[in-house]
């Protein structure tokens, strides 16, 4: 039975036009990612009006995520818990494409030319509530954004960032405090 199942779907899609075949494509791709947003949130704490916004988006390690209320996260986008860490996303914050959060990477100060294992630096990460961070940012292990900041695209945060504040660049500074 399934070799014959398997012949009559080979035989559509070598007969389907480029247009079906893109849709069906696209159609496999979300239902891949639906699938693995119910895996996140079955792994993770994650609010049910947090959105994932695109697929692609990667959420995994032995820690803890814990994902606000009315928050979303952008497609292509990474979030990494290692063990014995967290990553807290508060409420009410956007994330945009491209984004990637770690709570541990190598530690740059080491000889990086050996075959011996790397060592490792660890972190919490914690977003404040009504954060809005910018497509393509890195954000390093051991960092906290407060409440209310504003993070522009392509930024590498390696500090920890004060609540009310628009920060940019490489590494992330404060270009000025809101106007509240």
């Amino acid at each position: 039975m399934k070799k014959i199942i398997s012949k009559i779907l080979v035989n559509l899609i070598l007969k389907a036009d480029s247009s079906d075949l893109i849709k069906l494509y696209n159609r496999m791709m979300k239902l891949s990612s639906d699938h693995n947003f119910i895996v996140f949130r079955k792994v993770y704490k994650i609010s049910d009006t947090f959105r994932f916004n695109g697929r692609d988006i990667l959420f995994y390690g032995e820690g803890e995520i814990f994902c606000g209320d009315n928050s979303y996260i952008g497609n292509l986008s990474t979030v990494q818990a290692s063990k014995n860490s967290f990553v807290k996303i508060g409420n009410n914050t956007s994330i945009s494409h491209n984004v990637r959060i770690y709570t541990s990477s190598n530690d740059a100060n080491q000889d990086m030319n050996s075959s011996y294992e790397k060592n490792k630096v660890f972190g919490n990460v914690t977003i404040g509530n009504g954060v809005w961070i910018g497509a393509n940012v890195f954000i390093n292990p051991g960092i906290t954004i407060g409440d209310n900041v504003v993070v522009g695209a392509n930024a590498v945060v390696t500090k920890d960032l004060e609540a009310n504040g628009i920060y940019g660049g490489v590494p992330a500074r404060l270009i000025r405090y809101k106007n509240l």
